[in-house]
């Protein structure tokens, strides 16, 4: 239904399909008297009611006429009361068919098929039927209105017509190349990467096949500044020296070829053309343009769909000179997307984000104080800067805002406008959602549900492609496609890449290739993700009011009747004070806060239950509950089910949760994720309609039910038991399989491994084939793999334990050529590689455990031509004990295209070929390389391209002695060295001239030699690290003057009795974070005093420098008075925020005596009390405050209240501690671990007499325990600086 009200052509044939349904069904089993009529009335009456669509804005109709919009809703319930009376119906279907397979009786076909009709007609009662007859009078009783809404619509104000709002889409206020301002502010370095392309790309341009005409794509949401930005580039002195002509055409959404022709002939000769064949403007732009180097700029372009304009518009234009350039400015990548095909060659493209926010607050208090001095208005200033913080870095956001604030600089108004939303922000015929609502104006009704939708989502939520999805696809969002081919996962896909495309949705990635550590698997699983810009949630969020909600406060909210998709976040029971207003929910996603109580879930969850009976889309977050209702058996239209518990809780917990028998009766039900509970494996079957099954916990029975799903996707962790035919019967009729893991392959034999079928499966993606045991002989492994041969569009294979000697045939073969991605792991009896190289389409290769494999020699290439691995760009190799040579080849080139090269556990290996120039990443982890791999070098004839090498890590390689890095990785950024035992030098002659390096470690290298006097490093480096390297490390910190870009330093187990001096930390002006740990010799700090930008200091495990503090007297540990702390003189370290120190003396020494700003400190080891002069000092800042060893302390200060800030504070092994002092009233979060059993019992909850100082404190822990797994984990996070 959310279709049928999207308008357009599609509300008339989604209502249109359900009323024929719902007729067709009356016709066979209950004829009325005067249902007749109603259809032939409801046949007239639907084409009108496509005109009211076709002819209103959906989205401002409310405010121009109640009636109008009440009318809409009207028909909205009436539609979605029939489609769910007919949804009922198809219940109740599915519900015999799963009923009747189970009864095997040797009957014909025929009387099957008739015995099923009778009971259908029997078995439903009248009042299913009754209630489908109501359902269409009522929506005929709506419809009938539709005639006098026609007039209405006609009387309503022109610009509330959807057509005069398309009208003013296409033809917006005219854009022209003359700057409004002169300077523009904070889009220097984008107009200056902009120029420099323009200016360069001709000379690049040398390829006599690619167009003379290049393309640049300045792309970003409405009001980011595209048009200001190019009007900038567009007036620069440069690029109008450098172009013949430079042309400006305001495109807009009126993409007419001859208009746009004539446009650009003007821009050209100055003076207009009455000519009006297009051929003859072509050949007339074509004549002036020849020979000519040209900057056409074409502003506003909203053309993403029409190629054949695209054509006539580019094609006079590709006669211009080499270097010629259009830069067309649009909101869709999918603009610069097919104008790039058509003008062929390769577009360059930026993505303008927003402004940041010091340049943001610069252009905000330029419109908001014009005419005024900006110093008399110290006060408003100090808004302003909140103020941009709410402006998501949109420039025409805070010119609007700042030119309505300019009209009244008063604070209370500044402070209400403050509080106002951005969308509710207009100035004059200016306002931000105006501009994006154009953007939401040009997507199909389709893509405009999807959107609204994704408004219940908090902002910045990280949406992951399968969860949207599934999302749109159980909520009815997804059009059906009208080829049986394509999935409705597909379309739905289809649709998130348009949206995508138009700049709707950004996309994302966790995992970079080139940061590969091993420790992920990439290529396996998409580490992408999709982010609504915040300007664009709050689009989403205006454009769905009263369709969409999202409630996330304590406090009783108020839910509209309409509201169809919901996201309630419960932190109190009574938030939602009316649950019969959830009774037209299609989705609802409840998350409870680890505050409530498990008797208040389950009130919460039965009201919802019991109301919201018509959902689609149920997903329940963050209960504790061990049992849950059995109303979710009455959600019969439950397409989505997701239950997550809290992690946490679950930890401690053995049973797993119980799942109700009537779960297994959602037959609708196509999407079930699961966690920790306890299912019956024979039932799963009954929901004949799941495409999706995610679970853990516990399985009752054998997995029989997979074969029972025709329409699952996806197999995940499926264990073939010891039972003939089970494998077989199980995955044949599984058509449309998508995903297939299966486990215990050592139960299945070569018959079974042919029934399966796999060859037939040609929408199968992902293959993971697993052997658990290898007592079985080799031949059969090998038929039984040679069997389970898949279909060519396969792109993902995982072998595993496989007890063959010999790789499949069809691996082999170069047949798989859809093979991104191969993993291979414990092939313990392989004693070659199979031939992966002949894959041309193999991106990522994981080969692990390989215990017999003692050469890789060119059979593992497979080149048939010079080209191996042509596609490959992660190669990770693991776990080849007996693996001693790495043959190479001089006449073939490998890995053409490979970024990441990863080794790890070859203790025999003793080469690595000549690294590719594409290569990016490359660790080596115990390997027993004794020289350090290198490019080729090139010759005096040829000229090599610079090697990509970024990042290079070498740990534990024992045999290495000498590292070398050659002319060739100039480029590197990242240097790690570790457990290196035998290592002697370092090229320091050569890690000066590293200009891009910016991270530099060297851990564990023991005989590493101490740098020569004068030595100097790359002044790029930014982070360096240094740990147990003897001699190196001592001298290392003398060479620090050179490290002027330095931000973070790590100093350990070095055996330095001073840090470095005075003079060369105060050339350090960038370090903000400096640890010196376990350096057991040193005796003094001197010289750390000047560095005053630093913001976090770890000092540990210094028992030389401590013992030393340790003996000067404690006058600064204990304060008697509070009138004792006297005022503090500005401190050194001025700027420092955290602080972890291993014992409370170290804030004797001078420059700590006086610090004052310090937001979290960590003390190690305590005495009898806390520093409390120290802690007064700064009790204005500390927010976090925590001991992890307070064995010794006896009692907190007694002017802890005084502590304003402090919102954690945390302590461990607190045994003498026995009674808290009054605490501060923003303390959020108290853990007292291992405590004295008095503080437990005077803590006790309501009884203790230490109950009321804590018990607003929201997260509460006080325990003669340690710390749960949670929380251990939760304070070592916390405390950890870097």
């Amino acid at each position: 239904m959310a279709l049928a009200l999207a308008g357009k052509a599609v509300a008339a044939s989604a209502i249109s399909t359900i009323v024929r349904k719902s007729f067709d069904y009356l016709e066979r089993y209950m004829k009325v008297e005067g249902m007749k009529l109603v259809e032939e009335r409801l046949e007239r009456t639907l084409p009108q009611v496509q005109l009211i669509f076709d002819a209103i804005d959906m989205d401002q109709i409310r405010e121009q006429s109640e009636t109008l919009d009440a009318w809409l809703w009207q028909l909205r319930d009436a539609v979605e009361e029939a489609e769910d009376v007919l949804d009922e119906v198809e219940y109740y279907k599915l519900e015999k068919r799963v009923k009747s397979r189970g009864n095997k009786v040797s009957s014909s076909m025929y009387k099957g098929k008739r015995l099923l009709i009778q009971q259908f007609s029997t078995t439903f009662n009248v009042g299913i039927f009754k209630r489908m007859v109501d359902a269409m009078k009522k929506l005929d009783e709506v419809a009938v209105g539709v005639e006098c809404l026609i007039l209405l619509v006609d009387r309503l104000d022109p610009s509330s017509l959807r057509h005069i709002c398309h009208q003013d889409a296409v033809n917006p206020r005219e854009t022209s190349s003359f700057l409004i301002e002169e300077t523009i502010i904070g889009r220097d370095i984008e107009k200056g990467q902009i120029i420099e392309w323009l200016l360069e790309q001709g000379a690049d341009n040398q390829n006599p096949e690619v167009c003379n005409v290049t393309l640049f794509g300045l792309v970003g949401i409405g009001g980011m500044g595209k048009t200001t930005l190019a009007q900038a580039v567009y007036n620069d002195q440069r690029v109008k020296q450098y172009f013949n002509h430079t042309m400006w055409v305001c495109v807009s959404n009126d993409f007419d070829v001859p208009a746009l022709t004539k446009k650009i002939i003007q821009e050209t000769t100055g003076r207009g053309t009455d000519l009006t064949c297009l051929n003859t403007l072509q050949e007339n732009l074509r004549g002036k343009l020849r020979s000519k180097k040209f900057l056409l700029v074409l502003d506003d372009v909203w053309n993403d769909e029409k190629r054949h304009d695209w054509e006539k518009l580019l094609a006079p234009l590709k006669s211009g000179q080499k270097g010629s350039t259009i830069l067309l400015t649009t909101r869709m990548q999918s603009v610069v997307d097919i104008s790039e095909r058509v003008l062929g060659g390769i577009a360059k493209c930026m993505r303008l984000e927003g402004l940041q926010e010091d340049d943001l607050l610069a252009l905000f208090n330029k419109h908001a104080f014009f005419g005024v001095d900006p110093n008399n208005y110290v006060n408003l200033q100090e808004i302003s800067k909140h103020i941009v913080k709410k402006l998501s870095g949109s420039p025409l956001a805070a010119k609007v805002m700042g030119g309505l604030l300019n009209n009244s600089l008063d604070s209370l108004y500044w402070s209400r406008m403050l509080r106002e939303k951005i969308s509710s922000i207009e100035h004059g015929n200016e306002g931000v959602m105006k501009v994006l609502r154009l953007s939401y104006h040009h997507l199909p009704p389709q893509l405009q549900a999807c959107f609204r939708y994704c408004s219940m989502f908090r902002e910045d939520y990280e949406f992951r492609k399968k969860e949207l999805v599934d999302l749109w696809m159980a909520s009815g969002l997804i059009q059906p496609s009208d080829d049986e081919k394509h999935r409705p996962e597909d379309v739905g896909e289809y649709y998130l890449g348009i949206l995508t495309k138009k700049s709707f949705f950004e996309l994302r990635s966790n995992v970079s290739v080139q940061r590969y550590d091993g420790g992920c698997v990439i290529g396996e699983l998409s580490d992408e993700y999709y982010v609504l810009h915040d300007l664009l949630h709050e689009l989403a969020r205006t454009v769905s009011i009263k369709e969409c909600v999202r409630i996330s406060s304590d406090v009783c909210a108020i839910i509209p009747e309409t509201v169809r998709h919901a996201t309630i976040v419960i932190e109190k029971c009574t938030v939602i004070s009316d649950f019969s207003k959830l009774k037209k929910l299609r989705t609802l996603l409840i998350s409870f806060d680890r505050t409530v109580n498990q008797r208040d879930q389950w009130t919460v969850l039965k009201n919802v239950l019991h109301a919201a009976t018509k959902l689609r889309v149920f997903h329940v977050k963050n209960f504790s509950l061990l049992k849950l209702p059995d109303a979710f058996g009455s959600l019969l239209h439950l397409r989505y089910l997701c239950h997550a518990p809290i992690d946490i809780w679950m930890e401690s917990k053995i049973w797993p949760i119980w799942f109700p028998s009537s779960i297994y009766k959602l037959h609708h039900l196509q999407m079930l994720q699961l966690n920790r509970c306890l299912l019956v494996s024979w039932r799963l079957g009954n929901l004949v309609s799941l495409r999706h099954i995610y679970y853990s916990g516990v399985v009752i029975g054998l997995p029989p039910y997979v074969g029972r799903l025709p329409s699952l996707q996806e197999v995940h962790h499926s264990c073939v038991p010891n039972r003939r035919g089970l494998f077989p019967s199980e995955i044949q009729n599984l058509k449309d399989l998508r995903w297939l893991e299966v486990s215990g392959l050592e139960n299945v034999n070569v018959e079974e491994a042919v029934l399966t079928k796999l060859g037939e499966k040609e929408n199968l993606n992902l293959l993971s084939l697993s052997w658990q045991s290898g007592q079985r002989e080799a031949d059969v492994d090998e038929r039984v793999l040679n069997d389970l041969q898949p279909h060519t569009n396969l792109t993902k294979l995982k072998i595993s334990g496989y007890n063959g000697s010999r790789s499949p045939c069809w691996i082999e073969s170069p047949i798989l050529i859809n093979l991104t991605y191969i993993s291979l792991t414990s092939c313990n009896q392989w004693q070659h590689l199979p031939p992966l190289g002949r894959l041309p389409s193999l991106k990522y290769l994981y080969l692990r455990k390989m215990n017999t494999v003692k050469e890789i020699n060119n059979s593992f290439y497979g080149c048939q031509n010079h080209f191996g691995f042509p596609s490959l760009k992660l190669l990770h190799i693991e776990g080849f004990p007996a693996l001693h040579e790495w043959v190479e080849t001089d006449d073939r080139n490998l890995f053409p295209q490979l970024e990441v090269l990863f080794i790890k556990d070859c203790r025999a290996l003793r080469n690595v070929p000549i690294l590719p120039y594409t290569l990016a990443s490359f660790v080596l982890d115990v390997v027993g390389l004794t020289t350090f791999p290198t490019p080729k070098q090139p010759s005096e004839t040829t000229l090599l391209p610079k090697s990509s090498l970024v990042r290079l890590r070498i740990c534990r390689c024992p045999n290495l002695a000498t590292l070398q890095l050659k002319y060739c990785f100039e480029g590197l950024k990242e240097l790690q060295i570790r457990d290196c035992e035998n290592l002697l030098h370092l090229p320091m002659d050569q890690l000066h001239k590293l200009s891009f390096l910016n991270t530099f470690l060297v851990v564990n290298c023991p005989k590493l030699i101490a740098l020569q006097e004068e030595m100097t490093f790359a002044s790029s480096i930014k982070s360096l690290y240094i740990d147990s390297c003897g001699a190196y490390g001592t001298s290392l910190p003398k060479a620090l003057f050179s490290f002027t870009s330095l931000t973070a330093l790590k100093l350990r187990n070095c055996a330095m009795t001073a840090v470095p001096s005075a003079e060369v930390f105060r050339n350090l002006t960038t370090l903000q974070y400096l640890e010196i740990v376990d350096c057991t010799e040193l005796i003094v700090l001197d010289g750390i005093e000047e560095l005053r930008y630093l913001r976090e200091l770890n000092i540990n495990g210094c028992d030389k420098l401590e013992k030393h503090l340790g003996s000067l007297p404690q006058q600064i540990f204990q304060a008697s008075d509070l009138s004792q702390v006297s005022a503090v003189c500005p401190s050194y370290l001025g700027k420092l925020e955290k602080l972890k120190i291993s014992s409370p003396f170290l804030l004797q020494w001078e420059p700590l005596r006086r610090v004052n700003s310090v937001t979290h400190l960590t003390i190690d080891n305590i005495h009898r009390f806390l520093p409390e002069e120290w802690l007064m000092q700064n009790r204005n800042h500390l927010k976090c405050l925590g001991v992890l060893n307070a064995t010794h302390l006896e009692f907190l200060p007694s002017t802890m209240s005084s502590f304003t800030s402090l919102e954690t504070l945390s302590i461990h092994r607190a045994v003498l501690l026995q009674s808290l002092p009054e605490l501060p009233a923003s303390l959020e979060v108290l853990q007292i671990f291992e405590c004295h059993p008095v503080l437990e019992r005077r803590c006790r909850k309501r009884r203790g007499c230490d109950w009321h100082k804590i018990e607003r404190i929201s997260k509460l822990e006080i325990v003669q325990n340690k710390p749960s797994s949670y929380t251990a984990h939760y304070y070592t996070g916390f405390w950890h600086f870097f």
